[in-house]
């Protein structure tokens, strides 16, 4: 049995922020305060204690990366993926899983 809790956000789907804020706060089960902006995506991918205790392990796969946030500026999307993949370090973990986001071409 895996410990790995794995969700799918399709980039033809999130090609902005606020397609993707929806989709993801679902996915992750995001409490209802989140408040739709990066920081508090920050805040939420760090601490994933809505996601069942038993998971140890989440991945984010996001597929059709090249479509992913492509409607929101260069500089906008590039912040967006750097809290993805800052939220993947140790060090900015809140809770003790590992985080891994797959970007699939």
């Amino acid at each position: 049995m895996t410990n790995t809790f794995t969700i799918q956000i399709d980039g033809n789907k999130a090609r902005t922020l606020r397609a993707l804020y929806p989709r993801i706060a679902k996915a992750l089960l995001f409490p209802d305060h989140f408040g739709k902006n990066l920081d508090a995506l920050f805040d939420c991918l760090c601490d994933l204690s809505g996601v069942d205790a038993q998971f140890t392990h989440v991945t984010v796969h996001i597929v059709h990366a090249s479509a992913f946030l492509s409607k929101e500026k260069p500089e906008k999307r590039a912040a967006a993926l750097q809290v993805f993949q800052d939220a993947t370090l140790p060090e900015n973990r809140y809770d003790d899983r590992t985080f891994v986001v797959l970007l699939d071409k």
